[in-house]
Order: C-alpha cells, then sequence, then structure tokens
C-alpha cells in the first residue's frame, strides 16, 4: 500500500459513465466539481440517446472537465476503462451518473482512507428503498460462493482506487463489472475497506432490468469463484425437481388437462400396481391427440429452477459438457434443455403426426431404453447412453439428481450431488447434499 497522498497535493481524476442519465448526471457532476482534491472529471457518455449531451454542455468551459463519447453503447466495463485510459492522477473515483441524492461530503468519505494511505480501495456502503438484486440475489450467492467476505453493498459503483490497480483489471462488461471489481481487488492483494455514507438513491429499475441485472451479476460471481475444470469432463442433471420445479411440471399437466389422471398414475406406481414400464405406457397415452403447438406454450410459460440457467451457462463456459436425462416426454423436455441451452438429452421421445400432434405412442429406439420395469434400471440405460454420446467414462462426470431412482447412478459417477433430497437413502449414497444449484460450483474441484 502506497504511504500517504498529502491532502493539500491530493489529485483526483474522478470518472462518470453515463447512458440515459440526463435526469440525475448533472447533479453528480456538479457535487464532485465542488472537491478541491479532485483535479479531472472525465464523463463517458456511452452513446446516450436521451439529453445527456445537452445537459452536460453547461460544464464544457470548466478545465476540469472532460468528456468522452462513444458513437455506439459500449457498456459501463468499457466506458471506465476508456475514463481511467485518459486520467492523468493515480487515485481514481469511480461514480455512478444515476445518483440522486449524491453530496460532495458523501464523496469525500469514499476517497479520504485512500488519500490518507489507510486501504489500496474504498467502496461505499449504503442504505437504500431498493436493493432486490443485492439483497435476493447478490448476498445469498455471496454466502455458498464466497463466506469469508461480507460487505453490505458488493455491487456498489462508487469505488475510489488505484491506477496501478485498476489497469491490472480486466473489466466485467455491463452489470457484472462493478462486483469483478470487487474480486479482483480480493485477489490481487488490496486493502479493501467498506465505507457507510449514508442513505443513497439511484434511479428505479424496471423488472426486466432487475431481471438482467442479476444474471449477470451472478454470472460473474460464478465466473469469479474460480471453477477450474480438473478430471470431470460431463455434468448431468435429472429434470423434475433439479432443473424443472414440481409446480412448474404441475402447471404444465393442468395446461395440458391431464393432472389428475397423472397423479392417479403416479399414486400406482408408488403403490406398486403398476410398474415402470406401464407407468410410463399409459402417461404417454395421456397426451394422444394433444398439438406439440399446445405443449410448447405450456412450456414456455413456466419457470425453470432458480439459477440453472447460470449454473449452466458458467459450466459450459468453462467447457464441461452438460446433459440431461429424464423420464418426462421429449415435447416437454427438449424446449426446456433448449431454453437452458443444453444440447445432450435422453428422455422420454414421443411420436406425432407430421410433428404436430402426438400419438401417444413412444419411439422404438426411446422404448429400448426407458421401458422398464423398474425405474432404476431405465435411468440407467440412459446414463449410459448419455456417456457414449458424450464420450467420457463414468468417473468423468458429475451427477445431480433429485430422486431416489438415481441411487444407482451416483455410485456409478465420479461425484454425486443430491439436489434436495426428499429421500433419505439419495442423500446417504451421494458425495454431497445442496440446497440451491449455485452450491455446485462451490464443491467442483
Amino acid at each position: 500500500m502506497n504511504k500517504e497522498i498529502s491532502q493539500k497535493n491530493a489529485s483526483i481524476s474522478a470518472i462518470i459513465p453515463a447512458f440515459n442519465e440526463a435526469k440525475t448526471v448533472c447533479k453528480v457532476i456538479e457535487e464532485v466539481l465542488k472537491l478541491r482534491e479532485v483535479s479531472e472529471l472525465i464523463l463517458v457518455n456511452d452513446a446516450s440517446t436521451d439529453q445527456t449531451e445537452t445537459k452536460i454542455k453547461k460544464y464544457k468551459d470548466d478545465p476540469r472537465f472532460i468528456c468522452i463519447r462513444h458513437n455506439k453503447n459500449k457498456g459501463k466495463g468499457d466506458s471506465l476503462r476508456d475514463g481511467i485510459a485518459k486520467a492523468k492522477n493515480e487515485v481514481i473515483l469511480l461514480l455512478d451518473a444515476d445518483l440522486r441524492n449524491i453530496t460532495s461530503q458523501k464523496i469525500r468519505k469514499i476517497f479520504s482512507p485512500v488519500l490518507r494511505g489507510e486501504v489500496d480501495v474504498a467502496r461505499a456502503g449504503f442504505r437504500r428503498k431498493r436493493g432486490r438484486v443485492t439483497e435476493y440475489a447478490v448476498k445469498p450467492m455471496m454466502k455458498v460462493l464466497f463466506p469469508d467476505i461480507n460487505f453490505e453493498q458488493p455491487i456498489s459503483g462508487q469505488i475510489c482506487a488505484k491506477k496501478n490497480f485498476l489497469n491490472q483489471v480486466k473489466f466485467e462488461s455491463r452489470y457484472g463489472v462493478d462486483i469483478g471489481l470487487l474480486f479482483d481487488a480480493i485477489e490481487l492483494g488490496q486493502k479493501v475497506i467498506e465505507v457507510d455514507i449514508g442513505r443513497l438513491e439511484h434511479k428505479e429499475n424496471n423488472e426486466e432490468t432487475i431481471t438482467e441485472m442479476s444474471r449477470q451479476v451472478l454470472e460473474t460471481m460464478i465466473k469469479k469463484a474460480g471453477l477450474i475444470q480438473h478430471k470431470y469432463r460431463l455434468v448431468v442433471f435429472t429434470l423434475d425437481n433439479t432443473l424443472l420445479p414440481q409446480k412448474s411440471l404441475e402447471k404444465i399437466f393442468i395446461a395440458l388437462g391431464i393432472k389428475t389422471k397423472q397423479i392417479d398414475l403416479k399414486q400406482k406406481l408408488d403403490s406398486g400396481d403398476i410398474t415402470f414400464k406401464e407407468f410410463i405406457k399409459d402417461s404417454a397415452a395421456l397426451l394422444k391427440d394433444v398439438p406439440i403447438e399446445k405443449i410448447d406454450k405450456a412450456v414456455n410459460e413456466v419457470e425453470v429452477m432458480k439459477y440453472a440457467y447460470e449454473v449452466i451457462h458458467a459450466l459450459k463456459k468453462r467447457r464441461y459438457q452438460v446433459a440431461i436425462i429424464s423420464s418426462n416426454f421429449s415435447p416437454i423436455v427438449y424446449p426446456i434443455a433448449k431454453r437452458l441451452g443444453v444440447d445432450l438429452v435422453d428422455c422420454v421421445s414421443l411420436e406425432s403426426h407430421n410433428h404436430q400432434i402426438l400419438t401417444g405412442n413412444i419411439y422404438n429406439r426411446s422404448a429400448n431404453r426407458w421401458l422398464e420395469d423398474n425405474a432404476e434400471t431405465a435411468f440407467s440405460k440412459a446414463f449410459t447412453s448419455i456417456l457414449n454420446r458424450a464420450k467420457v467414462k463414468p468417473l468423468q462426470t458429475i451427477m445431480v439428481a433429485n430422486s431416489e431412482k438415481c441411487s444407482a447412478l451416483f455410485l456409478k459417477a465420479g461425484l454425486s450431488i443430491a439436489f434436495k433430497p426428499k429421500d433419505k437413502s439419495l442423500k446417504e449414497v451421494a458425495n454431497k447434499t445442496i440446497s440451491i444449484l449455485p452450491e455446485l460450483l462451490a464443491i467442483m474441484e
């Protein structure tokens, strides 16, 4: 850590990335320019389409004000990178442009510990009315992936750091940039502090933006967790209650008008009145004359398991093969697999008339695997089929399942993960038990 920087001679470069923040950007600029420690303010206009450019013209004659303009929107990561490259000072202050109640006093609290030489990186901790991404997505994931790292506002964009550190960072794009900076600072041995600056108000985002923000932040966290591919090459998931919640499956059956009959068949199977083979054939018959388009609509309207997309995306980025095996039917399984980006699938494949109307029959090639008197044998055959297609050995495989029907597969796989198991026998044969899917990433070695 560098020695204390003289407060009298201190010079800070403030960088404000802005995209369509005409309502608040001037407030942020004015508060920054009140600070004698700031010798330059670099505003990066990331191809705004609102009145941002017009609003900031009044600062053009201020010798401390510098504007960088992007011809096309590049995202926050590139905006910060361009601003840092332009900065002349070693101490860099990063601020969001959508702050409604920021003050010079609050800003000074952020950079003072760095100027005093107490820390390398200072981040703003604050209280806010709306923080659903942080409270419901980021913090729970932090407890799983980074239990020893505790910050009230891990995705705060109000940061003061040294240019030497920032030049070593590979900035994430868009919403993942702020939490990425936190993890990079820790990884590079920076002393990081969180400074309470009181209440801070950002603009309110719509649901679509919040969803996308959560996805990108979680994806960055998963990537920064240090997931490294070692001896395992394939991760196999079951579908029901693993990647697809039970309530979603029930919604599909309700939409197709078969829920009651499906429940009756399941009860007969559980009581031993019918075999697994009979259960599959009778269940398939329930879908006779059902249009595939109707099933597609029902499937597209249900939710997948929480974090399923992010976890599978992270696995694929690390070059793991990902597969799904399911005793459910192809018109249900394949759309879910496609949504999640999974190409390797083995399920009960149903016949249809011209790929439009189901016949209620099962294709022979699928029947050879799935029409067995007990589920364990059927799943074992499907597991073997997937391994052959993926060209991997059982010990190179991670098996993630919820049902005791996969107990035999757990004994074959290199690593077995029971996801929210209801049956004690599955938990007993599993190597690990998890309650949320991202825990899988934390235990993979």
